[in-house]
């Protein structure tokens, strides 16, 4: 499996000026549904706010994968569950994309999954864009949850995952619940 892993600035800023300028019909340079592509929240996360960027090839035609996370160990939390046994890939992959606030997506191409996770971060409120928001909170919270169900556990194993609850759909509901749930850890 290829794993694209960006995690310093130069680097990143090279890529994304690659990105934007390539006028070529290749996969990366091809413009998104005639839109020139754009990537400043994805390359604010990465370059100002430390956030972690990867990019792989899905094993089961999902097609590419664009992921951010604060921490590497995130995106390999679902970079890994996403490549394993057909019944592991259903658990984690099921639970991801079953809230359209986390920051991982798939398109056709790298330039196509990159355009999407662009426009799921332009539907969040933009100051929830850092590394101490309650976003950020919210979505490690959800990929802590994730590798603390599946750690040393297979649904081809003895030691099934546990089950998770399911993630809110959208970031509202997300805070929602999370208030929720602090107040009545905080009245026990």
């Amino acid at each position: 499996m290829n794993k694209l892993s960006i995690s310093t600035r130069g680097y990143w800023a090279r890529m994304l000026k690659l990105f934007q300028g390539c006028e070529t019909t290749s996969s990366l340079g091809k413009h998104h549904e005639g839109r020139d592509m754009n990537f400043d929240r994805i390359d604010r996360l990465v370059a100002k706010e430390d956030f972690c960027f990867q990019a792989w090839s899905d094993r089961y035609s999902k097609g590419v994968w664009a992921a951010l996370g604060l921490w590497e160990n995130q995106i390999d939390t679902v970079r890994d569950l996403s490549s394993g046994g057909d019944l592991d890939m259903f658990f984690a992959t099921d639970y991801v994309f079953s809230a359209e606030w986390l920051p991982y997506v798939t398109g056709r191409t790298l330039a196509e999954a990159m355009q999407k996770l662009e426009e799921r971060l332009a539907s969040l409120p933009q100051d929830q864009l850092s590394r101490g928001s309650q976003w950020a909170d919210l979505v490690s919270k959800a990929i802590d949850a994730l590798s603390e169900a599946t750690r040393g556990r297979s649904w081809y194993d003895d030691k099934k995952p546990e089950s998770l609850d399911d993630l809110p759909a959208t970031f509202d509901l997300a805070v929602e619940q999370s208030a929720t749930s602090d107040t009545e850890e905080k009245g026990q």
